[in-house]
């Protein structure tokens, strides 16, 4: 019921009321509408044999009942157009209805909600700015055994290189387990010794190597740089325990550790400093590689590098790293790797393009760089230079103000000795004058 009431402009006490009924014969004025909190489909999810419901959605309509019935439908606009996942128009749920027909990881779905009971899905776009129409991603996972033994296998770091010697470590890890992982314990399989190009084989055993059976890291006696140069190889297995008496072999794997001496070593003088030669040297190693594989000579040549260092010389800002070569698993001398890597001796091929590409100026004998605190406190040329100037400058402002005072001062003692000069004057005048006077009263008496 509401009540309308008409008043005069001119006459205000002039009104007229009636009362009006309002009949309202359609109450279904409002549109189902998807809140987030409502909504319960995963974005990703593992589609299990026997089970292809994905989840379901939920709009809520304020309207009383009966007029607060919602109706779904997926619309054809989004990556549905195959028709694979459907939607249940009364509850909401979405399923896909063969899930060996799906043949991508994502999906983009859209939904709407309606409230009228429609034979066939509206044809419309998605509009997201519409409350009524809902968009989600489902990402699939296959099921398949290959791909679950794929996430189930171990990551070993096999066939690596570990240095005795400049930038050693005495840990050599060997693998990296996730914690969910069965029990693994490792142990050496064998250890096999191949002396340098000018070492003899030792007759004795090399009792300075150890394997973590829980981590598997090889532990190595710093004892070792009194053994002969050499390659030590190990073949560490591991071992799986799969229950309480049984257990298997899972992995072999290989290590090598490089026992060298600095008459073997030799480093790369690069005309560059030690920062772009920190971004450069995995260039230079790649590159190095192929051009040792293209000459059939070299071939069958390895080079183990270090870590870059700044390079001591005068007048130029050049880093140098230390390596050492290999001739099939065999630790060459110097003069042997000089040979094979000189540009000198290999003039006009592919080699001296590349040092030339990469600055490189020259190849030494790699000499430990000395490292002590002072290295820490090293400072740039330019940076001596300005501070030796900021020195300077101080010392000629010094020399300036000491210089000023100087003549303040002494100029104050000049105007101070010559007023003092000019007192005496004045009395001397003065005793002159009373001295004339009494004179001359004498001669008047």
């Amino acid at each position: 019921m509401l009540k309308v009431k008409a008043e005069n402009a001119v006459e205000m006490d002039k009104t007229a009321t009636r009362l009006l009924r309002i009949e309202v014969k359609d109450i279904n004025d409002n549109l189902p509408i998807f809140s987030e909190i409502h909504s319960s489909v995963p974005l990703v999810f593992v589609i299990q044999p026997g089970n292809t419901t994905i989840g379901r959605l939920k709009a809520v309509d304020i309207d009383d009942a009966p007029y607060n019935s919602i109706y779904y439908y997926m619309l054809p606009s989004c990556t549905n157009r195959d028709g694979i996942f459907t939607i249940d128009k009364q509850t909401g749920i979405v399923s896909v209805t063969n899930p060996n027909d799906l043949k991508y990881d994502e999906y983009h779905l859209c939904v709407l909600a309606s409230a009228y009971n429609m034979s066939k899905t509206p044809k419309i776009s998605f509009d997201s700015s519409n409350a009524s129409m809902i968009a989600f991603t489902v990402r699939t996972e296959t099921n398949s055994v290959v791909e679950q033994a794929n996430k189930m296998k171990y990551h070993f770091q096999n066939n690596t290189v570990s240095v005795f010697g400049i930038d050693s470590e005495l840990t050599i890890p060997v693998t990296r387990l996730k914690t969910h992982q069965p029990i693994i314990t490792y142990q050496f399989g064998s250890v096999h010794f191949t002396p340098a190009e000018n070492e003899d084989a030792p007759s004795e055993s090399a009792p300075f190597f150890s394997v973590d059976p829980v981590s598997g890291d090889i532990r190595v006696d710093p004892m070792i740089g009194d053994y002969a140069e050499g390659v030590f190889t190990f073949d560490i297995v591991a071992t799986q325990q799969r229950t309480a008496t049984e257990s298997i072999q899972i992995a072999h794997i290989v290590k090598q550790v490089h026992n060298v001496k600095l008459p073997s070593l030799l480093k790369f003088i690069f005309d560059q400093n030690v920062h772009l030669l920190g971004l450069n040297l995995e260039d230079f190693k790649q590159h190095l590689h192929n051009a040792l594989k293209m000459e059939p000579t070299m071939s069958d040549i390895s080079v183990i590098f270090g870590t870059p260092h700044v390079y001591e010389s005068a007048g130029r800002n050049r880093s140098s790293v230390c390596f050492h070569s290999l001739r099939n698993g065999i630790i060459l001398g110097q003069e042997s790797a000089i040979s094979i890597l000189s540009a000198t001796l290999n003039g006009g091929g592919t080699l001296s393009r590349l040092y030339q590409v990469f600055k490189v100026a020259n190849i030494e004998p790699c000499i430990e760089p000395t490292r002590t605190l002072s290295s820490g406190l090293m400072i740039s040329r330019s940076a001596l230079f300005w501070v030796g100037l900021s020195l300077v400058g101080i010392l000629i402002l010094l020399s300036f103000c000491i210089y000023t005072c100087f003549i303040i001062r002494y100029k104050n003692y000049l105007n101070m000795k010559k007023a003092s000069l000019d007192q005496q004057w004045i009395i001397k005048g003065n005793f002159d004058l009373n001295y004339d006077n009494c004179d001359n009263i004498f001669r008047l008496r």
